[in-house]
């Protein structure tokens, strides 16, 4: 019985002491701007030339300046902020000689210290290409007459005991682990005196920080963290640190961002027996579907009560278990549909269908149509859903085909949603015994890779599903229900040792 499977610039922009100006390697092209008019002299050697000759950019957020460009203060140090933007990438931020520390969105902070009197700051920026800016500013110290400082010492309260607390709200673990390469860190702050400046690390590298100015009180929090912090693959530290006028304090959670992490749900379907006389009864879809089952719980990341297994039922069942699976799927999930079982493709309406046991061969009531099958893939929000069909005419799943695609890495074919088919043929009918799954199982099974995406499976498994039949099976996208260009991953269960 058959069955088948559905150039070099550089600026200065004088403003009273306030300036900017951008060098590169290959040689300096100046613009002076004053009320006499404007002077260019350029320096450029072409034939050194590099292939980045552009700046970086730098943009000052804080302090914020006067009209003279001038910031006045009374604190034996300076903290300098802003942000500096390359194509090529940042090498390096210098404020007067002290190394900034640099976000990966290229946010710099650096504390100097200051002399009484004017202080010069310049914030010196260099790319990979070591091309480099510099920007320049006025810091004024302010000094106290002596008559004065001895006033206001004597004037001063004793200093009282400050206690500052860091507690960490989300995650709610000191140990956590989750399958997305994005987390929001979350936590409170409180503190008996003002605080100085908040800083968050992930693995020892700046983040992120907060100024005096930007410490705002919120309910019994001194400062609230809500911070999306970018995870690398596998254990991340992540760090805040409270500077306070007397004391510094951090506190550290450990998150691991992990594939595993995520819960594989599974809706195998085998249907072989119909209450329909005229339709004739298959042999192997049910063994095929147990035989999955346990492919899948044992050799890879799915928990069997994760696993949903249909042998023989209505349309009305999986229809409804389509339903029911909307409310229990996150869309952190991910989401296997297997289907073995008689198919049909209607040339006139141009759509297939899958027959549940209750399919009348004349009627179509009872028949479940491609269309209400994606629909439920759309409906159903997950990281990836995978739909292997090993039914008559399933190629009829894809409203196109798809091309192969380069080779991504397994985690940025993770991080992209992905809604994917494979079938076990196009347009034609397959055998009861059915080599496609043959094949599957096979690759499966013979799999050592901890990580398997479906493209790879397909890939292994085409050839001899070519080589030992009449049908050519068939990889793609399932277009218009949310494909983002990711792939479902089967991943290797970890065997205890």
């Amino acid at each position: 019985m058959k069955r088948a499977s559905l150039g070099l610039l550089l600026v200065v922009f004088s403003l009273s002491g306030f300036s900017q100006v951008s060098e590169s390697k290959s040689g300096v092209q100046q613009l002076n701007i004053s009320k006499k008019g404007t002077e260019q002299r350029s320096f450029t050697d072409a034939s050194r030339a590099p292939a980045d000759i552009t700046p970086p950019v730098i943009t000052l957020q804080s302090p914020a300046l006067s009209k003279d460009s001038l910031i006045k203060s009374d604190t034996r140090t300076l903290i300098v902020k802003g942000k500096v933007e390359d194509a090529g990438g940042v090498y390096a931020v210098m404020v007067n000689g002290i190394e900034a520390k640099v976000s990966a969105d290229g946010q710099f902070l650096a504390e100097i210290p200051q002399a009484f009197g004017k202080n010069t700051v310049k914030v010196i920026a260099t790319d990979i290409a070591l091309n480099s800016s510099k920007l320049q500013f006025y810091a004024e110290r302010l000094t106290i007459a002596l008559p004065d400082l001895v006033t206001a010492e004597a004037a001063k309260p004793v200093k009282p005991f400050n206690t500052y607390t860091i507690t960490i709200t989300q995650p709610a673990t000191s140990a956590f682990k989750t399958p997305s390469d994005k987390y929001n860190l979350k936590a409170c702050v409180k503190a008996s005196a003002p605080i100085k400046k908040l800083m968050i690390y992930r693995d020892g590298s700046f983040v992120n920080g907060y100024l005096a100015n930007q410490i705002i009180q919120k309910g019994d929090c001194s400062f609230q963290v809500d911070e999306p912090v970018s995870l690398k693959l596998g254990m991340n530290e992540l760090k805040i640190e409270v500077y306070a006028a007397d004391d510094t304090i951090s506190k550290s959670v450990t998150i691991e961002y992990s594939f595993d992490a995520a819960r594989n749900f599974a809706l195998l379907i085998g249907n072989e027996k119909y209450d329909d006389p005229t339709i004739p009864e298959l042999d192997e879809p049910v063994k095929d579907v147990a035989e999955l089952y346990t492919t899948l719980t044992k050799d890879y990341n799915f928990d069997p009560q994760n696993v949903i297994l249909l042998k023989n039922e209505t349309k009305g069942k999986i229809i409804g278990t389509l339903h029911e699976l909307r409310s229990k799927i996150t869309p952190a999930d991910n989401l296997l549909i297997f289907y073995a079982g008689h198919g049909y493709w209607d040339e006139g309406m141009g759509v297939g269908y899958w027959f549940p046991r209750d399919a009348e061969k004349n009627n179509p009531v009872n028949w479940i149509p491609n269309t209400d099958l994606t629909n439920y893939i759309e409906a159903i929000k997950t990281k990836h859903t995978l739909l292997i069909a090993d039914a008559c005419f399933s190629g009829a799943i894809f409203k196109t085909r798809a091309v192969f695609s380069a080779t991504y890495a397994i985690e940025m074919l993770y991080q992209l949603n992905s809604r994917k088919a494979i079938t076990s043929g196009n347009m034609k009918e397959v055998p009861d015994k059915s080599v496609f799954f043959q094949y599957l199982l096979k690759s499966l099974k013979e799999n050592t890779n901890e990580y398997l995406p479906s493209e790879e499976l397909f890939s292994k498994m085409r050839i001899a599903v070519i080589n030992n039949s009449e049908n050519v099976p068939q990889y793609g996208t399932i277009q218009n229900v949310g494909d983002e260009g990711g792939d479902f991953i089967f991943i290797k269960r970890k065997t205890v040792k």
